[in-house]
């Protein structure tokens, strides 16, 4: 419930509770990889939203790691997404350029046609 109060709150623009109710879906047991992947590239883009680059990219990247496991078109789907949403501006900035020369290195990133 608590990853769907995410994705509701990261949809509705309203990043910071995104980031307070999302985090409780997080389980990192290995047991909940998917939905963990999920609930994590959300955090991860409501922490961007927030002003928050470097914590957005951090998480992306924890992200991308738990993405390398799984074969899902949803997971391709929500690396695009975030892709789409991260802005032209942010992705001129130094700080987005040495994200995405690190998130090459990961197949969802690659499969997705990475944003440089």
């Amino acid at each position: 419930m608590a990853a769907e109060f995410g994705h509701c709150f990261r949809d509705l623009g309203r990043s910071a509770q995104a980031t307070e109710r999302g985090a409780g879906s997080i389980f990192g047991d290995g047991l909940n990889n998917r939905s963990d992947f999920f609930a994590t590239m959300v955090q991860a883009e409501a922490y961007i939203n927030q002003g928050e680059a470097t914590r957005g990219y951090e998480i992306a990247m924890s992200a991308l790691r738990l993405g390398e496991g799984l074969k899902s078109a949803r997971c391709v789907q929500y690396v695009r997404e975030f892709q789409d949403r991260v802005t032209d501006s942010m992705k001129r900035a130094a700080e987005f350029r040495d994200f995405a020369e690190q998130a090459r290195g990961f197949r969802l990133w690659r499969q997705v046609g990475a944003p440089s």
